[in-house]
């Protein structure tokens, strides 16, 4: 653990101390980061008025060095006032990186994160154009905080037990905007998501990855409701937002798909409670999360020499749809990469007895609508209650040959999804009990990985609280929730820095009464109250002699400012999440 103490002490000394150290808890990408065959500072800028002017710069492998392992450091400064920003990072047209901001104080924040970079093997030995972007705006009056980032690439030149195996190609599935200086992000549901790619016939193994995250009316999607339901409350117009809380992002071949995710729900700094959020950020807040499709199943139809249509897509739940299946509002940010492993003995790889098994989303829903009748016999909507519930399952398989190489592959997905609200004062009260769960299995290992994100949540605004001109609304915001992994990354496995299962489980809890000033994004002191805590143990395969095998945290925050903070390379009991207590005037629906 010395290592790691080390330089998280050394970063933290070179800031004043009145500066506030806000971080995520995360297991780290390595034991130690000292030692480096080389490394590079890649950027450093800031971000103001950056709206459609991202940092643009040309990356070049370092010279002279050889390496397998590669860290991205991203270390991030501001001060003032500013909402929570959204982040990503580019190699060409490959976005590489998905993080957001954390929301500063007067007095400033910094924070710095780790990512291992090295299932990018492939772009990071190719000089290419770099960019991020980090869309931001300052006023001088209400917005006043600039992001002061700074990006190093710090490279290892690792033994992995297994071998590195890097992926031959790395396709992108986005616009392919970098030559405009601009990201290639697909806007859904305006863009097409699609591209049309040829593959090399003697590809033996394909692994697409996903990165998406929804903005606008799309930025919380799990409190949202079902479109009938969005004018429930006429007194609060425009407080709900529709289309429901179910998101399913697909992946599809030539029209026919190939696989789904079912995301986690990202809870951003400035979410529900900007006071809940600081210094303790929600989980994976600066590294937001991709999935991953093994397309090898379908490798048979992609090494036929031929362009085929790879789509990204996001669908919601409809009320009113003879298979639920909906529209989504404005807007998703999506894009993909296709990672391809080539076999050097084959001229082309083949496949038979192709089997696609995708059942149809079954969807379940309940609603109940409370109402009121006053004197003069006029009625009122005084709360909403509903149950949505969602499974599928899907199952892509065949026999590939490549080479001398017979093989049986599959592609298995298991899904559940269970979203409950409950509503009341014109859904200013709202609470949340939310889990999603599931279950895949890939052609590149034996392991059936698993996951389960349980959320609950309660937020109770007063937008109409005494002293308007200083403090003109607060909220009451209850959060405990939990994301639970355990498995295997496909990419990583087939890359060969992973050799067997992995698990990971962190628990958030957090209480916070949060009173925001005339600028919305900045708290009241002597009124704002928080306490929480995060539990994150972690267990690897330790692929190499400096992989981590274990590791654990823990932290508890009050007030903006870290109470309790226990590190260390073991690990330890994460309880479970629980159900909130009731608040009074929610009702209960049996």
């Amino acid at each position: 653990m010395k290592t790691l103490q080390v330089a998280l002490i050394l970063a933290c000394c070179r800031l004043s101390q009145s500066v506030l150290e806000v971080f995520q808890a995360a297991p780290p990408p390595r034991l130690t980061f000292d030692e480096p065959a080389c490394s590079q500072v890649l950027f450093e800028h800031s971000f103001g008025n950056s709206y459609g002017a991202p940092y643009v710069g040309a990356y070049s492998p370092p010279g002279g060095c050889n390496f397998t392992t590669a860290i991205f450091n991203l270390s991030v400064s501001s001060s003032g006032r500013q909402y929570d920003r959204l982040a990503t990072l580019w190699l060409g047209d490959i976005e590489v990186w998905r993080t957001s901001t954390a929301m500063p104080i007067q007095s400033g924040i910094h924070w710095s994160f780790q990512k291992d970079m090295t299932i990018w093997h492939l772009l990071l030995t190719q000089s290419q154009k770099i960019i991020f972007d980090l869309g931001n705006l300052v006023d001088g009056d209400r917005y006043t905080g600039y992001f002061n980032v700074t990006l190093e690439a710090l490279y290892y030149n690792d033994e992995y037990e297994t071998g590195f195996r890097p992926a031959s190609h790395i396709y992108p599935i986005s616009t392919l905007s970098s030559s405009n200086n601009t990201t290639s992000l697909f806007s859904l549901p305006g863009d097409s998501g699609a591209v049309n790619l040829t593959l090399p016939r003697n590809a033996k193994n394909a692994v697409v990855s996903v990165a998406a995250s929804g903005n606008g009316e799309e930025e919380f999607w799990f409190t949202n409701v079902p479109t009938e339901y969005v004018h429930t409350f006429p007194s609060n117009e425009g407080w709900l937002y529709g289309y429901s809380p179910f998101r399913e992002i697909q992946v599809l071949i030539d029209g026919h798909l190939a696989g789904v995710s079912w995301p986690f729900p990202i809870l951003f700094t400035g979410g529900v409670d900007p006071g809940a959020w600081r210094p303790i950020v929600g989980i994976d807040a600066f590294d937001l999360p991709s999935f991953q499709i093994d397309f090898t199943p379908w490798l048979g139809l992609l090494t036929d020499g031929e362009n085929h249509k790879i789509q990204l897509r996001v669908v919601g739940f409809d009320t009113s749809a003879e298979d639920g299946v909906g529209a989504i509002g404005e807007n998703w940010w999506v894009s993909g990469s296709l990672f391809v492993w080539l076999d050097d003995t084959a001229e082309q790889t083949v496949a038979q007895d192709f089997r696609s098994e995708v059942t149809t989303t079954a969807f379940d829903f309940h609603s109940v609508v409370g109402t009121a009748i006053d004197q003069s016999g006029l009625v009122t909507n005084t709360s909403l209650y509903f149950a949505l519930t969602a499974s599928r399952n899907i199952s892509i398989s065949s026999t590939i040959t490549s080479g001398n190489t017979t093989r049986e592959v599959a592609w298995t997905q298991r899904l559940a999804f269970s979203n409950i609200q409950n509503m009341t004062d014109s859904a200013f009260n709202q609470s949340l009990a939310m889990v999603t769960s599931g279950s895949h299995s890939d052609s590149a290992s034996d392991i059936i990985s698993h996951y389960t994100y349980p959320l609950n949540l309660f937020s109770a605004y007063d937008v109409v609280s005494p002293g308007a001109t200083t403090n003109p609304g607060s909220v009451l915001c209850l959060v405990d929730r939990s994301k639970l992994t355990d498995g295997v990354s496909t990419l990583s496995f087939l890359t060969g820095i992973s050799i067997g299962s992995e698990s990971s489980r962190t628990r958030q809890n957090v209480t916070s009464n949060y009173h925001w000033n005339r600028t919305i994004v900045e708290g009241t002191g002597g009124l704002d109250t928080m306490d929480g805590e995060v539990w994150l143990s972690y267990s690897g395969s330790g692929a190499s002699k400096d992989g981590v095998v274990a590791y654990h945290r823990y932290a508890r925050e009050k007030n903006d400012s870290v109470v309790a903070d226990e590190q260390g390379w073991a690990q330890i009991p994460v309880p479970a999440t629980i159900s909130l207590p009731l608040v009074d005037g929610e009702p209960v629906v049996s």
